[in-house]
């Protein structure tokens, strides 16, 4: 199975363009996180938890923003659930290939409910799960995402991994427009020029 198997091969909901925009806000929001956390009293842990809850609240935004009719947040709890155009999804913060928390690849509340009234799924009752790594360098940490799908017996069907592009902010690209300003140079007033036309002038009245 390769590597860059795009989840779309396996579900055609799941497209480069919605997934990409999901895995470009859940990085950007993660990041963020990241740098609010590099003080001297954060600790393994807040690294941890923060990235994710911060993630959570990006999804929630996204939601409320409503500019993504396909993205919706379908639950508040700690294992929240996106649905990208009715596929629903986990973020789970592990290491994909060495997965230390296999629980999550257990189907929550809202997944079991959301198949019970699908019935026999056509995609083969796949698992989607977004999982968030870090290379953890102390210099800086580098992040990624990678959408793996599972087979009902937990077996890795899919897997890809998202290239990241960082979201600009729309402050740092609008300018203030340009102003010309004449580049006039100062002009040096003669005054003995002035005197010598006021004497002139005196002589002419005489």
């Amino acid at each position: 199975m390769p590597d860059f198997q795009h989840p779309s091969e396996f579900e055609p909901k799941l497209s480069r363009a919605h997934l990409d925009v999901v895995c470009n806000n859940l990085l950007d929001a993660a990041y963020k996180a990241l740098e609010a956390t590099s003080t001297d009293d954060d600790t393994n842990w807040t690294r941890g938890v923060l990235p994710y809850g911060r993630i959570h609240g990006r999804f929630k935004r996204l939601q409320r923003e409503g500019d993504l009719p396909w993205f919706r947040l379908v639950n508040n709890t700690l294992d929240y659930t996106v649905s990208v155009d009715g596929i629903l999804m986990q973020v789970v913060t592990d290491d994909p290939d060495l997965r230390k928390k296999g629980h999550r690849v257990q189907k929550n509340q809202v997944e079991r409910y959301h198949d019970s009234l699908l019935g026999p799924a056509n995609d083969g009752n796949i698992t989607w799960r977004a999982y968030v790594d870090s290379d953890r360098n102390p210099d800086g940490p580098t992040l990624t995402v990678s959408i793996l799908g599972f087979d009902t017996n937990r077996n890795v069907i899919c897997k890809w991994g998202h290239n990241y592009e960082p979201l600009v902010s729309v402050r740092t690209t609008t300018l203030s427009p340009v102003v010309e300003i004449d580049d006039s140079l100062p002009v040096r007033r003669d005054k003995d020029a002035a005197q010598k036309e006021t004497k002139d002038v005196d002589l002419k009245d005489e």
